[in-house]
């Protein structure tokens, strides 16, 4: 059964999209994945679903269970939405214009730049226990989601909504809001969501860059609860000048003792933005085809690499479990 979406009035669905049913079109989705798992990103900043940590894993969002996280403008301005993929990759960007400011947020799963060769010491006979040197970096595949907010012009007010649903809206959850000392021109938040099988963070890192104190962006998350729902979601209104930027990188939750270094830099995200361009570039930049439709093309293999499960190489059918055409109609299939 559906969650009915709340509808909090003042700034959900800049463009109008959800006016009727209270639910994005299929077709003004764009997908992001990193050939472990996928989301699906509406064209208002909707992160609406994604199953964790693989592709046939429960569902963490999921808007027809009301789980879902949300990045996007008020509802009040009159706001122009563009989506489209950067350039020879898969990394998702979602522009906003309005009169006072364009915000602009890219959203993708983090690839490594170069192979792990695991695979090839194993067939070489070295035993998986053996004593080797450190992991390369670029060979380790972050199991991030990263959502990256940046005003590009003006300033803005960027609203934030997070409400995970666990194992299709079937698991209670609680959270937990941790406040993490400024570093620099840096400062950092972190959102803890604990259910039965599985704890995940969102980690927010602000760009303060050189600004005075009083221009600082200052983000600070609020619980927020929704009636008939398993657990409290956050909410946050964080106020961006042209140049600034806050970003999320939702993992899963480790405890501190546990953790080896925990701080996630605007540096650190860069690269890792950086390393995915690389990937998706190289691994297109193989394809030979350049006869008509060529762009269209490589779009449509980077779709299917993207939805390859890269431990055994198959491509899954779909990246959703029964998601209709049209909301409430009949055109369903559920490919799992």
């Amino acid at each position: 059964m559906a969650v009915p979406v709340e509808n909090d009035g003042d700034w959900t669905d800049p463009t109008g999209s959800r006016s009727v049913t209270g639910y994005m079109p299929i077709e003004n989705y764009g997908l992001i994945g990193n050939m472990r798992t996928s989301a699906l990103v509406a064209i208002d900043g909707g992160l609406d679903y994604m199953c964790w940590p693989e592709f046939d894993s429960p569902s963490v969002f999921c808007r027809m269970l009301g789980g879902h996280f949300t990045i996007g403008l008020p509802n009040t301005l009159n706001v122009t939405t563009k989506q489209q993929y950067v350039l020879s990759s898969n990394i998702l960007q979602t522009q906003y214009l309005q009169e006072d400011g364009v915000l602009n947020v890219v959203d993708f799963f983090p690839r490594p730049t170069v192979k792990s060769t695991a695979k090839a010491e194993a067939l070489n006979g070295i035993h998986p226990g053996a004593r080797r040197m450190p992991a390369d970096p670029r060979t380790v595949l972050k199991k991030w989601l990263v959502r990256r907010a940046e005003c590009i012009r003006g300033d803005v007010d960027v609203h934030v909504e997070i409400f995970p649903a666990f194992n299709y809206a079937r698991d209670k959850h609680e959270t937990e809001i941790i406040a993490i000392e400024p570093s620099g021109s840096e400062a950092s938040r972190k959102v803890v969501f604990k259910s039965a099988s599985l704890s995940l963070e969102i980690h927010a890192t602000i760009d303060c860059d050189d600004s005075p104190e009083e221009l600082r962006p200052k983000l600070v998350f609020e619980k927020k609860q929704k009636p008939s729902y398993l657990g409290l979601g956050v909410y946050a209104v964080v106020h961006l000048r042209e140049g600034q930027s806050v970003s999320f990188v939702l993992r899963d939750h480790i405890p501190a003792k546990d953790t080896v270094n925990d701080h996630i830099t605007n540096a650190l995200l860069d690269q890792a933005q950086k390393d995915t361009a690389t990937y998706w570039y190289t691994w297109i930049s193989q394809s030979k085809y350049k006869g008509r439709w060529c762009e269209k093309v490589n779009r449509s293999l980077m779709i299917l690499k993207l939805l390859t499960y890269e431990p055994t190489g198959a491509i899954i059918a779909a990246p959703t479990f029964s998601l209709p055409e049209a909301f409430e109609g009949t055109r369903n299939w559920d490919y799992r």
